[in-house]
């Protein structure tokens, strides 16, 4: 049997011998290169970790005293002294804390594909991603993004921004972000808990209110005030509909959308939900809509239009609004004439409006009357002679008869708006007495008149359509 031989060098080079510590200048052993890089490590390491738990500690002893999101981002800025931005779940700036500039513009176009990739990345992967800058881009700083999730829903997401040009997030910033992600999530979603149970105390007291539902006149006033509704505060009911069935029944993403809109650009309406639609109450001093300063609503016919038009609402929507209520406990008239004031203006073709119970003039004696057979069936007894001989000889007696009446029964006026001889508007008018029997000169008769024609321009059916 061969042995095997020893490898030895040959004798003009020298034995290669490991390399043992040797004294440091204070007499102790040095480590070897490989075990220092080693400890060097994990000295990193260690100093990482116990930032990362010094700051986490922080953080979630001030997210146990329940403060809001706005506090605790400041609270991480300072902790990691950094820029950080909280963004909502359609990547909208929240707010933010830290840095010494103003904040960069953060409103990143999702139809910028560099953002949109981001965004996608962000939802399918939901975990931290560092996002460099690109320039020309509304990526133009970048950034480390933590979505903030609970189960499948995205609460927001938080940014520590590089600000310098050599500033990039450390393991230190990934670590903290994805734990401080875990402490927002949990604040935003006791945020919104609360901000659904208030909304839904607030419905109940406002429901109670416009149904009448309150023990007497004092009990009213204690849920006005628990509404913010001073004593003093004039109020009005307004009602949103959709025309055709109920508005919860046809779409519940128009009712969302209506009570967004009110929330965003009328803050001071206090709502609740019907299956027929949205109930508000409006103070009667508001803000009008977008920031504007504040107005006296005592003047509906002004103010009440423009703030119709800036809210901005499906055009399917129609609104009534109720006469000023100076009482709590007359919420229940404001409802009723708030519904009265839809009805007969989607019964007018006036659909799409905002329909002001106020201005409804002869039109609020007429509501008050249930059945429409009788209000159809006065309308034909006054003038049904007259409706048969225009549609017999194809005549016009009927509409002259409305205009002479709205023109204060000037044959003068009521020409020019018909553009017509006076003379005409004479011989019409002599007419128009000969076949109903009315006398246009005597107040009773015009009073008569002026009742049946408002009934068949409402176009009251037998039917209520």
């Amino acid at each position: 049997m061969t042995r095997a031989r020893a490898f030895s060098p040959p004798a003009n080079q020298p034995r290669s011998v490991p390399r043992r510590p040797g004294p440091t200048p204070d007499g102790d052993l040095a480590p070897a290169p490989e075990l220092a890089e080693v400890l060097t490590g994990l000295s990193r390491q260690n100093s990482v970790y116990r930032r990362t738990i010094a700051v986490c500690d922080q953080l979630a002893d001030t997210a146990l005293k329940g403060v809001d999101p706005a506090d605790l981002t400041h609270v991480f800025a300072d902790l990691v002294g950094k820029r950080i931005v909280l963004m909502d779940p359609a990547f909208r700036v929240r707010t933010d804390a830290g840095g010494d500039e103003a904040l960069p513009d953060l409103s990143w176009d999702r139809s910028d594909p560099s953002v949109d990739r981001l965004l996608h990345a962000l939802q399918a992967q939901r975990r931290p991603l560092r996002v460099p800058s690109v320039p020309g881009s509304s990526l133009a700083q970048g950034c480390l993004v933590t979505p903030i999730v609970i189960g499948e829903d995205t609460l927001g997401y938080l940014l520590v921004l590089e600000e310098g040009e050599d500033a990039h997030p450390d393991d230190v910033d990934l670590l903290t972000a994805t734990y401080a992600a875990t402490l927002f999530a949990l604040t935003l979603a006791h945020e919104r808990t609360s901000t659904e149970l208030g909304l839904r105390y607030l419905r109940t007291v406002v429901d109670a209110l416009v149904s009448g539902h309150f023990l007497d006149a004092e009990d009213a006033r204690e849920k006005a005030r628990s509404l913010g509704l001073a004593d003093s505060a004039g109020f009005r009911v307004c009602v949103l509909r959709r025309p055709g069935e109920g508005l919860l029944e046809a779409a519940d993403d128009g009712v969302d959308s209506i009570l967004t809109t009110l929330t965003r650009r009328l803050p001071e309406a206090m709502v609740t939900v019907r299956d027929f639609g949205v109930i508000a109450i409006v103070p009667e001093q508001v803000r009008e809509p977008e920031g504007a300063a504040e107005a006296d609503l005592s003047d509906s016919v002004q103010a009440w239009p423009r703030i119709w038009t800036d809210l901005g609402l499906d055009p399917h929507v129609t609104g009534g609004l109720s006469e000023r209520l100076q009482r709590p406990e007359l919420a229940p008239v404001g409802l009723s004439q708030a519904e009265q004031a839809v009805d007969l203006g989607l019964r007018l073709g006036r659909g799409g409006q905002l329909i002001d119970y106020h201005k409804l003039g002869i039109y609020r004696l007429l509501l008050r009357i249930g059945d429409i057979r009788q209000l159809w069936g006065f309308a034909d007894e006054i003038l049904g002679p007259l409706i048969s001989y225009d549609a017999a000889h194809g005549g016009e007696l009927v509409t002259t008869l409305s205009v002479y009446l709205r023109n204060q029964s000037s044959p003068k006026q009521t020409a020019r708006a018909l553009r017509v001889h006076a003379n005409t508007i004479a011989y019409r008018a002599r007419r128009i007495e000969t076949i109903t029997g009315l006398d246009l000169d005597h107040p009773d008769d015009r009073l008569l008149a002026q009742v049946a024609v408002t009934i068949l321009e409402s176009q009251i059916s037998h039917d209520g359509s």
